[in-house]
């Protein structure tokens, strides 16, 4: 009795811990119709970025982030029309348009990691490269493989605008950031087994 009483107040002490993890919003830029740029960090995980977020009409979104932790930058990609069904990773194709016919600027190969049937995660991306390619771009397109529906983003000038605004937030803020540590203890492996 003594023992499931200590469980549950471990327990409880943990979850609450969780629901209670801050989470620290410190930046918030409207940069054009489409897109938003925010700099958020989360007490729990001892993340912190900037990112700028797009929302499409029908739930999808796309997040371009840049960590104030590390300087790595990655996207999380959500599309209500996806139904990707298979392996765990995979590889796209990120095109860059300018607006004008047959406006390709720029195009690269991205590896991603499959999250749930709609959501990808794009991981280690170049930062000069990937700027340079978006900075001009109108807008751009993941092209997806087999038989998933490419996805497409616009700006409503150029990615200059919410890569300015990326830019301003990172300089704002990295260097508070930079030592930034998750915050809540972890629950050790002997009291995990007991719970």
């Amino acid at each position: 009795m003594k023992l499931r009483l200590i469980n549950a107040l471990l327990l409880s002490v943990f979850l609450i811990g969780n629901l209670n993890a801050e989470e620290l919003s410190f930046y918030e830029k409207e940069t054009d119709n489409w897109w938003t740029v925010f700099g958020g960090a989360n007490a729990e995980t001892g993340q912190a970025t900037c990112y700028g977020r797009a929302n499409k009409k029908d739930g999808s979104f796309i997040q371009i982030h840049r960590s104030l932790v590390d300087g790595e930058v990655w996207a999380i990609v959500h599309d209500t029309e996806w139904e990707i069904q298979g392996p765990d990773r995979g590889s796209l194709r990120w095109n860059f348009f300018n607006g004008l016919k047959n406006g390709l600027i720029d195009g690269a190969n991205f590896d991603y990691v499959l999250k749930d049937k709609n959501t990808i995660l794009i991981l280690q991306i170049e930062p000069k490269n990937f700027s340079q390619a978006l900075w001009n771009a109108r807008y751009f397109t993941l092209v997806m493989p087999g038989n998933v529906p490419n996805m497409s983003v616009s700006f409503e000038r150029k990615g200059s605008s919410m890569l300015s605004a990326l830019a301003e937030c990172v300089k704002q803020n990295e260097k508070k950031f930079k030592s930034f540590k998750p915050s809540l203890e972890r629950v050790p492996d002997a009291v995990k087994e007991q719970l």
